[in-house]
């Protein structure tokens, strides 16, 4: 039986991991308008980190459906809270990405 203390320990983990994720994934929007098939690829590469952390480096292969609800419950909540005024911000990094890329492929094209 796992005691109450690591059980609420791991759903908070569980909760800010599934918050990174989405993170993540605002982080990666901009990007997967423009490549979308390589976005999703990105981000299911981050999930799977993600839950292979979550399942084995802190619940230590206690797996328990309670701890993947926190995980999508910290997606979720990050997409409802702080994920739309943030995505000015990414669509900014990611278009300040492309000018520098574009700078330093400038002299191939030629």
């Amino acid at each position: 039986m796992t005691a109450p203390a690591v059980a609420a320990r791991r759903l908070l983990i569980s909760f800010l991991l599934g918050a990174g994720l989405g993170l993540g994934y605002d982080f990666l929007r901009p990007f997967r308008h423009r490549f979308p098939k390589l976005g999703d690829l990105l981000f299911l590469a981050a999930a799977f980190q993600g839950w292979l952390q979550l399942s084995f480096r802190f619940c230590r292969g206690d797996l328990r459906m309670g701890y993947y609800f926190g995980l999508i419950s910290g997606i979720l909540v990050w997409e409802l809270t702080v994920s739309r005024p943030l995505r000015p911000l990414f669509l900014t990094v990611w278009q300040v990405i492309a000018r520098i890329l574009a700078l330093i492929l400038l002299p191939l094209k030629k």
